[in-house]
């Protein structure tokens, strides 16, 4: 990873600023911010309180790469919000996030992991698709903008 020590860490408080600061270029980029985004990033905590997880990626006292696990019962859960900021793209850190959230997600005893994306989301796709996600049909929209899910046994 460019020599870059990268820490995945759990998401504290502290740290509230980061996740507006990883998600927002991306969504506002592709147009993809809806109110549904907003209010996951300023409310982390439901996350922690389902069960789930805020995942952070560390480089040195720098957030810049996130992921959180929202357990949805029946030992089904999702990866929402995974992202890395631009400059530091192309290190292996998605990489790093996916696999500690795949992790997380078995710790948690869940059984499938789905995402739910966006086409013109190419590089995250490509990790999705690396790591074993299968495209599925997608009905039950919580975004209104995704328009890809995939899902992976666990």
């Amino acid at each position: 990873m460019d020599g870059l020590p990268i820490e995945i860490i759990d998401y504290e408080d502290r740290y509230k600023q980061a996740l507006e600061d990883i998600s927002l270029p991306w969504l506002l980029e592709y147009d993809l911010l809806e109110p549904v985004d907003l209010e996951m990033l300023a409310d982390p905590h439901r996350f922690v309180a389902g069960g789930g997880r805020v995942l952070l990626a560390r480089a040195g006292d720098e957030i810049v790469g996130m992921v959180m696990l929202e357990l949805q019962g029946e030992g089904v859960c999702e990866a929402l919000k995974f992202g890395v900021k631009e400059e530091y793209r192309r290190r292996g850190i998605g990489t790093a996030l996916m696999e500690a959230v795949l992790q997380a997600a078995r710790d948690a005893g869940q059984k499938t992991m789905v995402i739910t994306s966006n086409h013109q989301l190419k590089d995250a796709l490509r990790i999705y698709e690396k790591f074993g996600f299968a495209y599925v049909t997608y009905s039950d929209k919580w975004f209104q903008l995704s328009d890809v899910r995939m899902e992976r046994e666990l």
